[in-house]
C-alpha cells in the first residue's frame, strides 16, 4: 500500500469516528413527508422509559402527595408500563420525548372516559 492510500485511509477512519462519536443516544425523529415527524422507539422500549417515567411521578408526587411518594411513583409507574405494554412502540417512542408528568398521560397514554376508564384510541 502506498503512503498516500495509506494517509487517505486514515483521513477516511479519523471522519468516520468523529460523526459517530458526535451522535447522541436519543432517539432521533425522521420526516414522514405530511409535516409531522415519527420518533424512533428507544432500545429495550418500555422497560427503557421504566426508570425515567418513575423518576418523573416521584418528583411530581413529592410536590403534591409528599406523605405517600413511594406508593403514587410506583403506582403511577405501574399504570404507565401496563399501557406501553399494549403498544410498546408508539408509547415507549412518546415517552422518550416527555419531559414531565403533564406530558406522559395528555401526549403519551390513552385518555380516560367519563367513567375514568381508558378508551381504545391513544392521543397523537
Amino acid at each position: 500500500m502506498t503512503t498516500k492510500a495509506t494517509i487517505v485511509r486514515g483521513l477516511v477512519l479519523v471522519l468516520v469516528l468523529a460523526a459517530c462519536s458526535g451522535k447522541q443516544g436519543t432517539p432521533t425523529g425522521t420526516g414522514s413527508g405530511n409535516g409531522t415527524a415519527t420518533v424512533t422507539p428507544p432500545a429495550g422500549g418500555c422497560e427503557a422509559m421504566r426508570g425515567k417515567v418513575e423518576q418523573l411521578y416521584r418528583a411530581e408526587a413529592q410536590a403534591k402527595e409528599p406523605k405517600r411518594v413511594d406508593e403514587a411513583a410506583a403506582d403511577n409507574t405501574r399504570m404507565v408500563m401496563v399501557e406501553c405494554a399494549k403498544s410498546p412502540d408508539q408509547v415507549s417512542a412518546c415517552l422518550s420525548g416527555a419531559t414531565s408528568v403533564a406530558d406522559i398521560e395528555s401526549k403519551c397514554l390513552a385518555p380516560l372516559d367519563d367513567e375514568g376508564s381508558e378508551t381504545d384510541a391513544l392521543r397523537n
